[in-house]
């Protein structure tokens, strides 16, 4: 197996939501910096996103919610798509360590079925460049704690739209 190195990273790209064309997403503009295994003090971007990585839902402007709402086209004004609870931090810092040990490049995209206690119950795969990458992402989204979803103020179940840009970038 060859071993590719982390150089501006092994970017993961965070498009919120499965049905927003990239076009129609705000420029990323959030980076997620990684630590070099090379022994160099310069951090790499591991992951560029257009919300903030370090913040929860109930943390993000009302821009940044609406991004991440865009993909629910029939969420009411009082409804709240499910997040992951702690922000986008975990589960991107996961994907660049998966990414350190195997190669993984190409489109993911996933709908992770989400309870009214923010578990997961299922995660429905939409594109994967390959079973390898749809196991270990997968298995990830559905061990994750989320935020749960809101219908007219009450918890419920709804579907989180994850997609991810996995490549590699010399």
């Amino acid at each position: 197996m060859r071993r590719q190195t982390l150089s501006a990273g092994a970017i993961a790209l965070f498009m919120c939501g499965s049905l927003v064309a990239q076009s129609q997403l705000p420029a990323p503009h959030y980076k997620l910096k990684a630590a070099e295994r090379t022994g160099s003090h310069l951090r790499r971007d591991a992951a560029l996103g257009s919300i903030p990585f370090d913040r929860t839902y109930a943390q993000l402007t009302d821009e940044q919610k609406a991004i991440v709402r865009a993909p629910y086209e029939s969420l009411a004004p009082d409804d709240e798509p499910p997040f992951p609870k702690h922000g986008l931090r975990r589960v991107h810092e996961t994907i660049v360590q998966i990414r350190r040990r195997a190669h993984m490049e190409g489109s993911f995209g996933a709908g992770v079925m989400v309870g009214p206690d923010g578990k997961a119950s299922e995660v429905r795969v939409y594109r994967s460049p390959d079973p390898e990458v749809t196991k270990i992402l997968a298995n990830l989204l559905v061990l994750q704690e989320y935020k749960p979803p809101l219908c007219h103020g009450v918890p419920c179940s709804q579907e989180y739209a994850f997609n991810v840009d996995l490549r590699y970038e010399n």
